[in-house]
This record gives C-alpha cells, sequence and structure tokens, in this order.
C-alpha cells in the first residue's frame, strides 16, 4: 500500500473514532392522527463539548449525511473554541477584513435605519486603519485583545471599542460570542448622563460663535432650547419651523411620543434661528420649503441643501474641547428636561415637549442640581411652623452620672 492509500485508511479511521464519540439518532414523536409513537425522517445528532450538551437537528434524512454533518458542526466548535473565525469556506481564508468590511456597508443600507449606516459608516475606518490587511484566520482572540488596547491607548471609550468589534463580527457574517467566545466585553459606563452648568452652556456657545462650522452654533443653540435628539435636529426641514406660530414640529423621531411633537420657543431661539436663515439664503439663494435646515456641508458653506447633514460630530467635539466641557451632545436633552424640572414644568408638559413615553424615563433625564436643591429646603425651612434660631444648652448626663452640658446645632 502506497502512502497516499495509507494516509486515506488513516483519515477513514480517524472518522470512525469520532463516530464512535457521536449519537446520531431519529427522534420519536407523537403522531396527531394516530396517537403513536412514530419515527422521525430527519436525523439528530448528540453529543457532548467542552462540558455542553450539544444536541440539534442534522437537517438530513440520510444517516451518513448526518454524520458529515455532526462532524462539521463539532469541527466548527473546534476552531470556535480557539478563537478562530467559523464556518469559512477557501475564498473566506483569503479574504482580508477590507474586502469583508466593504462588502457589509454595501449591503448594510438595504435594511437598517440611517442612524445605524451612519454609525457602521463612522466605526469602519478605525477597524480598516488597525486591521484592513489582516485575513480571517488572523482575527484570533489575542489580536483583538490588541486592538482593544490600541484603541485605548488612543482615548477611545469602552462602548465605542465593543461597537466597533461588533461591527467587525457582523462584517464577517458570525457573532461575537461564536468569534471569540473567550474575550469578554468591555465595562462600558451606566450613567445616565447629566445637566450642563449654566457656565457650561454659556462656554459652548460662545466657542461655538468662532467655530469654522456656521452650522454647529445654531445646532448646539436649538438642542439647549427645545431639548431635541441629535437626529431630530440633523434631518429638521425649513417647513417644520413656523416663525409666525413660534414652533418646531419635530419630524421623524426615536419614539412614537416623539413625531410629530410641537415645541415652542421664544425670542431668543427666534432671532437665532432668523439670522442663521439670513446668513442660508445668502448662501443658496431663496429657502425652500423642502430643505434641509442643516444640509449636507463642506463646513464653512452649505453643499447641497436637498440632503441632511450627515454627521457634525468632528465640529461638535472641537467646540466642546476648545470650550473645556466634558459631555455628550446628549447631555443638552438632560440639561432642558432638568431646568423644566427645576421650574416645577408640570409632568404631562414635559412628556409633551421632550417626547418621552412614560414618566419612568422622565426621571432618568431629569437631574435636579444642588442649587435647585438647596432654594427648595429654604423654602421648607421659611415655610415651618416652629421658629428657627439656636437650641438652647441642654443638660446631658454621661456614663458617670454627672451633668454636662451638650449643645445641639
Amino acid at each position: 500500500m502506497g502512502q497516499d492509500g495509507r494516509k486515506a485508511q488513516g483519515q477513514q479511521q480517524e472518522a470512525k473514532e469520532r463516530r464512535k464519540l457521536m449519537a446520531v439518532y431519529r427522534p420519536k414523536y407523537k403522531d396527531l392522527k394516530t396517537g403513536r409513537l412514530v419515527y422521525s425522517r430527519v436525523y439528530w445528532f448528540e453529543f457532548t463539548y467542552a462540558g455542553n450538551r450539544i444536541r440539534e437537528s442534522s437537517k438530513q434524512t440520510k444517516k451518513t449525511l448526518a454524520h458529515i454533518a455532526e462532524d462539521n458542526r463539532r469541527k466548527e466548535l473546534e476552531r470556535s473554541y480557539a478563537g478562530l473565525p467559523t464556518g469559512e469556506t477557501p475564498k473566506d481564508r483569503i479574504r482580508t477584513v477590507k474586502a469583508a468590511l466593504a462588502s457589509y456597508q454595501r449591503t448594510y443600507p438595504v435594511n437598517h435605519r440611517q442612524k445605524s449606516v451612519d454609525v457602521v459608516s463612522e466605526r469602519s475606518p478605525h477597524l480598516l486603519r488597525h486591521l484592513g490587511s489582516l485575513l480571517m484566520p488572523d482575527l484570533t482572540e489575542e489580536r483583538m485583545r490588541v486592538y482593544m488596547a490600541d484603541r485605548k491607548a488612543e482615548a477611545v471609550g469602552n462602548r465605542t471599542i465593543n461597537i466597533e468589534l461588533g461591527i467587525l463580527a457582523r462584517a464577517i457574517g458570525s457573532k461575537w460570542s461564536i468569534l471569540w467566545p473567550k474575550l469578554k466585553h468591555l465595562e462600558e459606563p451606566h450613567d445616565v448622563g447629566r445637566a450642563l452648568t449654566t457656565d457650561e452652556e454659556q462656554r459652548l456657545v460662545d466657542t461655538a460663535m468662532w467655530n469654522r462650522s456656521r452650522m454647529i452654533g445654531p445646532i448646539i443653540r436649538v438642542a439647549l432650547m427645545t431639548g431635541m435628539r441629535r437626529d431630530e435636529i440633523r434631518l429638521l426641514r425649513w417647513r417644520q419651523i413656523n416663525f409666525y406660530g413660534k414652533e418646531i414640529t419635530v419630524g421623524r423621531a426615536k419614539t412614537e411620543a416623539g413625531k410629530g411633537r410641537v415645541i415652542p420657543f421664544g425670542p431668543m431661539l427666534e432671532a437665532v434661528l432668523n439670522a442663521y436663515a439670513s446668513w442660508y439664503a445668502s448662501k443658496l439663494g431663496p429657502i425652500d420649503p423642502d430643505w434641509y435646515v442643516f444640509p449636507l456641508s463642506n463646513r464653512s458653506k452649505p453643499a447641497d441643501p436637498t440632503k441632511p447633514i450627515s454627521d457634525f460630530k468632528k465640529a461638535w467635539d472641537s467646540v466642546r474641547d476648545t470650550a473645556g466641557v466634558r459631555c455628550r451632545f446628549h447631555d443638552l436633552r438632560h440639561t432642558v428636561c432638568t431646568k423644566m424640572a427645576e421650574a416645577g414644568i408640570p409632568e404631562a408638559t414635559m412628556l409633551a415637549i421632550m417626547g418621552h413615553m412614560s414618566r419612568a424615563m422622565l426621571e432618568r433625564y431629569s437631574h435636579i442640581r444642588r442649587a435647585a436643591k438647596v432654594d427648595a429646603m429654604a423654602a421648607v425651612e421659611a415655610r415651618s411652623a416652629f421658629s428657627g434660631g439656636v437650641l438652647q444648652e441642654v443638660p446631658k448626663v454621661n456614663a458617670f452620672g454627672s451633668s454636662k452640658a451638650a449643645v445641639t446645632h
């Protein structure tokens, strides 16, 4: 027997030994018509791997093919346990991360919201910069840990890193838990945001006036005076702003309660919007009501008013960093909600303005600040039935029975 024959014989023997460790069978079920137990036409397999019981359908009606399906499943688990991508064809094994991401970005917009598409577009360049030239088998758990460390060194938050690796896993065509089962997600912050101080608000507004982007200033003002969400502002059209009635009608929103809600605005925001509209018209001519208020732009001037600005993160980061204010854009919404809560605005009115579904969500956004709490307790004292002043010294008996004065403050 030649070398090839011995090799083939060895592979057959290995396959037989593997089958001994596994079970292929046809489960029984009760026939609803006759009430008898009958065998299923489809074979199932069952085995134990890494302490876990694996019991799945082979989707095959022939026992030989069922054994092959079982064998492939075991190999898939072995690759997963070793931290290697699973389910690869030879073509997949020579595919680069760059090619996988390009294919993913082409098909992703078909059945996903624009906000999700924007996240993928925003995060993909970082994956390409660090991993673009790697092949699929190179994406081991150890390499992903290196990626996490590299991104942390670039002062990127844990949530952002988790999002990026989630995008990579989906681009490969699998799940994080299958590709890198021993790689834990990074701990993400669980804070619900915060309300800005008056000084922080002023610094943001003043800094935005000098920013290269002529849009970021009005965007920040709208957020601080209406509590609108990022995408609600980004997708705002001129027909949604009623200058005569001094109100903004919100278009597409995150929740059904938020869609179509009407938010009044006062003289300050009216002046900001009028000044911005004048600049807008000087660049594009008479304003069409269907044009976007914040259109696709090259930062210094609007480029295409029929398309919304894709993202204003760079301009926002520039303003925030220059102003020295550590916050998220979403914290501007928290600030508006907090101001209304501190002013004693009825909950029903706040829910209508903020576009929330419940009181619980409203409480999540309102953060009563210390100054307001101090004022509240001062009001309680002012309305108290007893008179103020310091209490007199009260005799107190110590452990030895002698009397000692104790002063109550």
